[in-house]
């Protein structure tokens, strides 16, 4: 249905009407009926509902581990924790197709093989434990002082346990279940939808995980709808598509998309016909001048932010611009990989959100955010830092990208780590409220969440953790 007409859920808004025909990548999906049911609210609460989705769905779905610019040369690693297990995944070539993963633990004595988030290790994989040694494939190379074992003890396997590693589009990801289908086909619909993007290309300009007091579904679900955009973002308003501007679509395998239009001022903003500051700033944020558009109306302004954009694009050696819509060029088009990882992609950046599991308590979760941006040529040049978002949100000028960040680990409840300096503006908008999300959801009066049409991803991904459980209608 269009922006204007009366709403209707089974139709719900189209962002782009005039570009929505079968075939395009902008086209709504069909609409899935969930129903009208109150989740129960046991699915954020439970230790049996933890357990149900560790066996049956994170050990059976591909988890994204990490980025292929982590793993320049051949004995690179990244560690990837999730719930009860760790993960390394190694560079053991020199391509993509090079990579492995494993289990982190060393099969002697079960002493976590590497501590850091990411290294290098050289030859192989040392046990600083007792000194057991595998090389880079994960065959066992070195039992020390192997003549005090019995034979017998060593007779079975002695090497590192793998499990499945895919990357797509310079994401990798892993997958404990031997059986599991290949990652291009559990994707759907996201690899055509999103191939414009060389994520490959950009580089991580911040990377930090935080523990929270929260579930890791209630902290999910506040980033997948944006029903509370107006009241959680206000600065966002004038420039951002808001409540009645978002098309939501519902894919196989539980993955979903939202389209957040930016450049136009929305059909909440009380004057549409003038083209407001916040949408100025973002022309002169690219390097445009506002001037230029002095003819545009707010409420068509985002013309101008596409030219200005495809410009910066060409200036700095870009030419993917090219190949993406004009939608594509200044919108943030947000995919949620289920189970538990969402992309928020702009032509010039790239936010991986990923909500994990603690390994035994469903009141608590790990949030782990990875921010990439296009290195810029001019050293005058500001790069635009998603977390915070929006025309005041500068990274580094000239930044390069060549020095990756180490990993900032923020402890929740320590006043100088829980603020906006250390999350990013709007991240720490959403991030402060989702404990008191899950605090309320604890009480007795509080019966299971409500919800709108606007927050269907959410029913949809719990179906597909019900299919998975095997509990689905």
């Amino acid at each position: 249905m269009s922006k204007n007409a009366e709403y209707d859920y089974r139709e719900g808004y189209v962002s782009y009407p005039s570009r929505a025909s079968e075939g395009n990548i902008e086209q709504k999906a069909d609409y899935i009926d969930y129903g009208t049911d109150r989740p129960s609210k046991d699915r954020y609460l439970s230790s049996e509902e933890w357990a149900l989705e560790w066996e049956h769905v994170f050990r059976k779905t591909w988890l994204v581990a990490g980025v292929t610019m982590d793993l320049p040369s051949k004995g690179s690693y990244l560690k990837y924790d999730i719930g009860p297990e760790s993960f390394v995944v190694v560079q053991t070539g020199e391509t993509e197709a090079d990579l492995k993963a494993y289990f982190n633990v060393c099969p002697h004595r079960g002493n976590q093989l590497v501590r850091d988030d990411f290294g290098t290790m050289g030859e192989n994989f040392y046990c600083t434990f007792h000194g057991w040694k595998f090389d880079l494939d994960g065959n066992n190379i070195k039992v020390k002082n192997r003549e005090i074992f019995r034979e017998e003890v060593l007779s079975g396997p002695l090497c590192l346990k793998k499990v499945r590693c895919e990357v797509w589009n310079s994401i990798i990801f892993i997958n404990i279940d031997g059986e599991a289908r290949p990652l291009v086909e559990y994707l759907d619909v996201i690899p055509d939808h999103l191939k414009a993007y060389p994520f490959g290309e950009f580089r991580v300009l911040r990377d930090f995980e935080a523990d929270w007091p929260a579930n890791w579904k209630t902290a999910m679900d506040a980033f997948i709808e944006f029903y509370h955009s107006e009241d959680v973002h206000p600065e966002l308003r004038p420039v951002m598509t808001t409540i009645n501007d978002v098309q939501y679509d519902l894919y196989e395998n539980g993955m979903s998309r939202m389209f957040l239009e930016l450049g136009n001022a929305p059909l909440c903003w009380p004057d549409r016909e003038a083209v407001n500051d916040a949408q100025k700033a973002f022309i002169e944020l690219y390097g445009g001048s506002p001037e230029k558009y002095e003819g545009l109306k707010g409420y068509e302004y985002k013309s101008a932010l596409v030219e200005t954009k495809r410009e910066w694009g060409r200036k700095h050696g870009y030419g993917f611009f090219d190949l993406l819509t004009d939608d594509q060029i200044t919108d943030d088009w947000n995919y949620h990989l289920f189970p538990n990882v969402t992309l928020n992609c702009f032509s010039d950046g790239l936010l991986i959100q990923q909500w994990k599991p603690h390994p035994t308590d469903p009141n608590l979760s790990y949030y782990w955010a990875l921010t990439l941006c296009l290195p810029v040529s001019d050293p005058e040049i500001r790069v635009m830092d998603i977390n915070n978002f929006g025309p005041d949100s500068f990274g580094p000028p000239g930044w390069d990208g060549s020095e990756r960040p180490d990993r900032d680990k923020p402890r929740w409840g320590v006043p100088e780590d829980c603020n906006s300096q250390v999350w990013g503006h709007v991240l720490w908008q959403d991030a402060q409220r989702v404990p008191n999300v899950h605090k309320g959801m604890m009480s007795e009066a509080f019966e299971g969440p409500l919800l709108s049409e606007a927050e269907v991803r959410i029913r949809h991904y719990q179906a597909e953790i019900d299919r998975l459980i095997g509990r689905a209608k």
